[in-house]
């Protein structure tokens, strides 16, 4: 199943009020992303696969951010964390970094975080488990299905 039919499915089974969005060209990157969809960064998400301890996590950050390694170590409590290396990625999920959707159901096996502003936004771009793909959604949404724990864990 690609990452895209697996979206789709994920947003059925959870009966999600979402618009995707096809593009012709790429979006895997936060700039990429916002030119195309015409939209300012802070609107879209980016889910980053990280490794705390040996054990996977996603991050939800706004695309206008940074992921603030040191305050995620020490939401999760853990001796290190670090970005997730493409091969990882790619085993983790089935799909390769520039595709990662949070809308998928490997997602839920595992530790999810949301920055506390994205929950600030009404709606947000996401990936859509392809890399011309992104997903419109209400953060609300997100937290309802992901469980996450939420924490300030972003910079600028």
């Amino acid at each position: 199943m690609s990452g895209v039919e697996e979206v789709k499915k994920f947003i059925e089974e959870h009966d999600l009020d979402v618009k995707i969005l096809q593009f012709d060209e790429p979006v895997r990157t936060v700039e990429e992303a916002a030119e195309r969809s015409k939209t300012d960064p802070s609107e879209i998400v980016k889910t980053i696969i990280l490794i705390a301890d040996d054990r996977p996590i996603a991050a939800i950050i706004q695309g206008n951010r940074k992921i603030d390694l040191e305050k995620l170590r020490k939401v999760l409590n853990a001796k290190y964390v670090r970005l997730a290396k493409p091969s990882e990625v790619l085993k983790l999920l089935g799909i390769g970094i520039g595709a990662v959707s949070p809308l998928l159901n490997s997602m839920k096996r595992i530790r999810c975080i949301i920055d506390e502003k994205v929950l600030m936004m009404k709606k947000v771009l996401a990936g859509g488990g392809s890399e011309k793909t992104l997903v419109l959604i209400k953060p609300k949404d997100l937290a309802e299905i992901l469980k996450p724990i939420i924490a300030d864990i972003s910079k600028v």
